[in-house]
């Protein structure tokens, strides 16, 4: 598997589905990720986790990009074997 732009795409695409796969309330609200405003505490306080909260909500409208580009990564490696 060598460094090539195939691969950093398919990893980009396995970290945006790790991503997507996270269930707001049953994952993200135990650690405090699944809103701005239920943090507890001001957002300028803690910039990097709201950084991190707007991050998994903005991923949340590529669902169906997404499922495109896993269709097509699954059809590409089908037919040219990818290795």
């Amino acid at each position: 598997m060598g460094f090539s732009l195939w691969n950093i795409f398919k990893a980009g695409l396995l970290f945006t589905n790790s991503i997507l796969i996270l269930h707001r309330k049953r994952f993200l609200a135990k650690h405090g990720l699944d809103d701005v405003n239920s943090m507890g505490c001001d957002p300028s306080e803690r910039p990097l986790q709201v950084q991190a909260i707007g991050l998994l909500q903005a991923v949340q409208y590529l669902k169906l990009p997404v499922i495109a580009a896993n269709i097509l990564t699954i059809i590409f490696e089908l037919i040219l074997g990818g290795g």
